[in-house]
């Protein structure tokens, strides 16, 4: 199996995987929502974000070391193995000792316990670092996929159990804390590899080189897109950030579903490339790709957002639908920079990654601070205006590793932007319409159905050739058996 059939088929098991796990999650969550207030949403969103920052600390960059490597060297995964092993237990101390008694005086001492209970997590991400990065760079990400799908099926059933049994905001603790367990009980089987004792110092400098760059790079990238729920949650309080955190929970799992994957299996594909314009030459294929896929989905979830969120929440989280069209428009140009990323990582750049999160966070530090008193709605369109602007970094720094002008990305990633904007202006025209006489159970799927069938026209009718090239690269990427159904579409689109 070649490099391209290799990305495809990754790309597509992660995809399954991703799915799965964010249904499942999706499903506990709004039962909790259901079940809870906004108040107690906020204070189990808030520890999650320390968590999230945690665990990019432990794993330090480690696991992408391990991928972007030539060759598999027994001594080097056990020094990251160790290092890994060390970083979980000085994180796990610093979140108990001193993040978790922060969060309880600046934003709620109910957080406390949560967040402590949530720092077991740590040790168990520092277990499986190693053994998920040599799955990753075998391109066994069927394992990963199987695991994820397994996981999410028995910590999620757990979850809904102990929601219905009234446990509260500690049902979602409980199933976090069971779908770790399971991944890391599944991954460090499914590696076949066990640490030597072995420890190498020349190894660590190295790692250290690579990995700090893009360990902080992820850390600040992180902070960045999450500086957002912390400002709200410390200037608004716990009621505030559960409105965002339900606004933004639909587009996370869309997140997951299709922008992980390709995150997560790009950089195992360009690391294998020795070529700098071949890298530069497929990451803009990928891109292409992704953008006529996830361009539409994430502004038709922002034509759908008013009426989905009343739909699965109810009635009194409909601020939260306001939140999540806004939000929509602003993730839909992450893709572009995620593959952008990806290169620069695969290429041996990741300094340029860490400039980049950094100008990022920069940035939303500084619309937080400035649209924060104007309320959530005025937060979430300062976030879409942000992404739009920090793209145009990601373009420059392409441009300057790989001689690629930012108008030529422009212009591969165009059709499906135009064609996506214009689907959502008709699905807004059409809301106005029949809206109010439609119940949202039947208004969604028809807002779906229509959306689907303006951007199918509008990349056939205007964008007909740059159409053609992208199922064309889609028939080289994806495995064989999806060859008949694209060939089908080709012919559909050269008949229409």
């Amino acid at each position: 199996m070649n490099l391209k059939q290799n990305l495809g088929r990754s790309t597509a098991w992660m995809s399954l995987a991703a799915a799965s796990n964010s249904v499942i999650s999706f499903i506990i969550f709004i039962v909790l929502s259901r079940i809870l207030s906004a108040t107690d949403i906020g204070l189990v969103a808030f520890a999650l974000i320390v968590v999230e920052i945690g665990k990019i600390i432990v794993n330090a960059g480690f696991s992408q070391a391990i991928v972007q490597r030539n060759e598999w060297d027994n001594s080097y995964a056990s020094t990251c193995f160790y290092l890994n092993i060390l970083f979980s237990v000085l994180v796990t101390l610093v979140i108990v000792f001193v993040a978790a008694p922060l969060v309880a005086y600046y934003y709620e001492p109910k957080s406390e316990l949560i967040l402590k209970v949530l720092s077991i997590i740590f040790f168990l991400e520092g277990l499986k670092a190693v053994h998920e990065g040599k799955l990753k760079r075998e391109f066994s990400f069927r394992v990963i996929a199987l695991r994820t799908v397994v996981a999410s099926l028995l910590s999620g059933a757990f979850g809904i159990y102990l929601a219905i049994n009234g446990f509260g905001v500690w049902a979602l603790v409980f199933q976090q804390l069971t779908s770790q367990i399971l991944i890391t009980f599944v991954t460090i089987i499914s590696a076949r590899w066990m640490p030597s004792l072995t420890f190498s110092w020349v190894h660590t400098q190295q790692l250290l080189r690579f990995s700090t760059p893009l360990m902080f790079a992820q850390l600040i990238g992180n902070l960045g897109s999450k500086i957002f729920e912390v400002l709200i949650g410390v200037l608004m309080g716990p009621a505030a950030l559960g409105f965002f955190r339900v606004g933004g929970r639909a587009l996370y799992i869309l997140q997951d579903v299709v922008l992980k994957p390709l995150e997560n299996t790009t950089l195992s594909a360009l690391s294998r490339i020795a070529q700098a314009n071949q890298q530069a030459l497929s990451v803009l294929r990928v891109i292409r790709m992704s953008c006529y896929l996830i361009f539409p989905i994430f502004f038709g979830a922002a034509a759908i957002g008013p009426e989905f969120i009343v739909f699965a929440f109810g009635e009194r989280w409909a601020l939260s639908g306001q939140i999540m069209t806004l939000l929509a428009i602003g993730v839909a140009p992450t893709v572009i920079g995620q593959q952008i990323n990806a290169v620069l990582t695969a290429s041996g750049n990741s300094r340029f990654v860490l400039v980049l999160a950094a100008i990022t966070f920069v940035g939303n530090c500084v619309v937080g601070f400035i649209m924060v008193p104007f309320g959530l709605l005025a937060v979430a369109c300062g976030f879409a205006a942000r992404t739009y602007i920090t793209l145009l970094f990601n373009l420059y720094f392409f441009k300057r590793i790989y001689h690629i002008d930012i108008g030529y990305v422009l212009k591969v990633t165009a059709p499906s932007f135009i064609s996506s904007v214009i689907m959502l202006a008709c699905l807004l025209a059409l809301k106005l319409i029949i809206a109010n006489s439609l119940a949202s159970a039947l208004l969604l799927p028809i807002l779906c159905l229509t959306g689907a069938i303006i951007y199918a026209l509008s990349i056939r009718l205007i964008f007909k050739h740059e159409t053609k090239l992208f199922l064309i690269e889609s028939i080289d990427l994806l495995p064989r058996k999806f060859t008949p159904f694209l060939n089908a579409i080709q012919r559909l689109i050269k008949l229409a």
